[in-house]
């Protein structure tokens, strides 16, 4: 086997295993990030209102039944405000914080998970190219 057939067979292996691999971090990471709340407001913000110089979230409605159901669950509702640097303000309803956000979440954690397999990727091909000794030509 070449170097450079061995370096292909290491980087498909990891891409190939590390692609299968994203389809468990990417849910449970996006859900991880969607529950610390910091980086989520953060990720919010920025997703919704990159341009502006300051936002603050405010929080309503706790303990409202999320259904008409008897047995229905209580949440509360979050609203975005961001200001710009002229002063004007823009408010992002509940659903759009709510969508945005996890789209957010998700594409950060797609995004790294991501970088992570193309680095682990190009780790296996250069190992993988060393490894292998080439083999000697035969002259004759």
């Amino acid at each position: 086997m070449k170097r450079w057939q061995a370096s292909c067979l290491g980087a498909v292996a990891v891409l190939i295993l590390g692609g299968a691999a994203m389809l468990f971090v990417i849910p449970f990471g996006g859900a991880m990030i969607a529950a610390y709340e910091p980086l989520f407001n953060r990720l919010t913000s920025y997703a919704l209102c990159p341009e502006a110089s300051a936002y603050s979230f405010r929080d309503y409605g706790f303990g409202q039944p999320t259904g008409s159901s008897p047995i229905a669950g209580t949440g509360h509702s979050t609203e975005l405000t961001c200001t710009y640097e002229d002063g004007s303000q823009e408010i992002f309803p509940n659903e759009v914080v709510g969508l945005k956000g996890l789209a957010a979440a998700f594409t950060a954690a797609g995004a790294c998970s991501g970088a992570v397999v193309l680095l682990l990727a190009a780790v296996a091909a250069a190992a993988a190219g060393r490894l292998v000794q080439p083999r000697a030509r035969r002259t004759g």
